[in-house]
């Protein structure tokens, strides 16, 4: 059976542009991306295997919500 593995991305804009103001992966903030757009970020997730599977808009705050998702490697099986 496939298993999956998730990460979730909060995505948050500079009020005008595409630029980000704060980027936070599964919780962890990665200011190496602050400054880049969203879509070098949607990107660079895809050239590592990771497909955008929902997203979510919070008017109020300005962030962005990311889901991504990749088939899980087992090491057991690959071997066979």
């Amino acid at each position: 059976m496939q298993k999956w593995e998730y990460v979730l991305v909060e995505a948050s804009p500079y009020p005008f542009g595409d630029k980000l103001n704060s980027l936070y992966i599964n919780g962890q903030e990665l200011r190496e991306w602050k400054d880049k757009a969203l879509h070098e970020l949607v990107n660079y997730l895809g050239d590592k295997g990771w497909e955008l599977v929902a997203v979510r808009h919070d008017s109020k705050y300005d962030n962005n919500y990311l889901i991504f998702k990749r088939p899980k490697i087992n090491i057991e099986t690959l071997g066979k």
